[in-house]
């Protein structure tokens, strides 16, 4: 998959924008507040209909203006899509691919995934950063993985709002329970599957841009014990069943649910020690771009094509050895990459596009 395209009206400082984008490395370098996250930040909101910087449309739309308009033109499979969306204050958003009216889960729509400062975090932050992480590729791919989140997370309001309740009705509470165990289980059954796959993706890029020794590995770590040699749908149904039977005058008393795939996590090791608390800060970071490159990449394995790829003032963060790994990885892939960062001449030694910007405009390129 590769943008061709995109047209930006009115959209934070830009108050119109066209960008023919290269197949390959795309650079947008200028100085601080110049608007080079904001054009990184309308192509995320063309592929997904909202933003990985604000939860309100309202905020995207340039100073004393209505609405905001962005059309674009991806490649998948040799096929061209068209994709406009427009935002007005009065009557709210469309999203419109190939002329026709749709909404944010369209299968023609353009992919991306995007790596910003917050991402380097992964290690060392919550588990919700590294749950949200893993759920967004699978919800990328898979449109019944999206179904079983947003209806997990439905029955698990209507389970809590249960459990504040005196007394608790226990026919409800045996339905909601079967509903709980079936969506969990599958959920974290897909899950474990991602997980194993990232693990031995993860473990060749961290090779390739950590220079020094050191081996990486991922696991994914239940929130209730797990007694069985095999992990499948039938033995998490059967752990998670015994469990939330032991648990149930803790979370009647708590009156919250204690286990599921809401409270997971992720745990990354590097030469079999947990990299949160034994990894350096550049280590940390290191791994945080494997995989971010292996979400990437692992993307392409579930779905037989890569998504954009959106890196947003990354380099700030890494020494120069770094940058040069990690330029020399992006500008070398299959995958097409929209980069921004402050002037670098280090840049200009690979291969891209490059272009000036400045007060939302582009001044040109190299």
């Amino acid at each position: 998959m590769k943008l061709k395209k995109i047209k930006v009206l009115n959209f934070r400082n830009i108050s119109q924008l066209e960008y023919t984008a290269a197949p390959g490395l795309n650079v947008f370098m200028g100085d601080n507040a110049q608007g080079k996250t904001n054009i990184l930040e309308a192509i995320y909101v063309l592929a997904n209909g909202s933003s990985f910087r604000t939860n309100t449309d309202k905020l995207m739309i340039q100073h004393e203006k209505k609405g905001f308009n962005l059309q674009g033109a991806h490649l998948i499979e040799n096929r061209v899509i068209n994709t406009e969306i427009e935002y007005s204050i009065n009557r709210g958003k469309q999203i419109i691919i190939n002329s026709k009216k749709t909404n944010q889960n369209n299968h023609n729509r353009l992919r991306v995934v995007v790596f910003t400062p917050d991402d380097l975090y992964l290690v060392k932050g919550s588990p919700l950063r590294r749950r949200n992480y893993i759920d967004y590729i699978l919800k990328e791919v898979s449109n019944e993985y999206r179904f079983l989140v947003e209806n997990y997370y439905k029955i698990l309001r209507k389970r809590n709002e249960l459990l504040k309740k005196t007394p608790i009705n226990n026919r409800t509470y045996n339905l909601l329970n079967e509903l709980f165990i079936e969506y969990s289980a599958k959920i974290i059954t897909a899950r474990i599957k991602f997980v194993n796959l990232l693990d031995s993706i993860a473990a060749k890029n961290f090779g390739q841009l950590n220079k020094e020794a050191g081996v990486i590995k991922i696991k994914y770590a239940l929130s209730f014990p797990f007694q069985d040699d095999k992990v499948n749908y039938q033995t998490l149904s059967d752990n998670l069943i015994k469990f939330m039977q032991e648990t149930k005058e803790k979370e009647v008393r708590r009156k919250s649910t204690l286990v599921g795939p809401h409270l997971d996590d992720i745990n990354i090791y590097l030469n079999n020690k947990p990299a949160r608390l034994f990894a350096s800060q550049g280590q940390q970071r290191n791994i945080a771009v494997s995989l971010k490159i292996s979400e990437v990449q692992a993307f392409k394995e579930l779905s037989d094509y890569y998504p954009v790829f959106l890196l947003d003032e990354v380099l700030a963060e890494f020494d120069d050895h770094r940058k040069r790994s990690l330029l020399e990885q992006i500008s070398s892939s299959d995958y097409q990459s929209f980069l921004t960062s402050v002037v670098n001449d280090m840049i200009s030694s690979f291969e891209g596009k490059i272009s000036l910007i400045k007060n939302g405009k582009i001044e040109g390129n190299t």
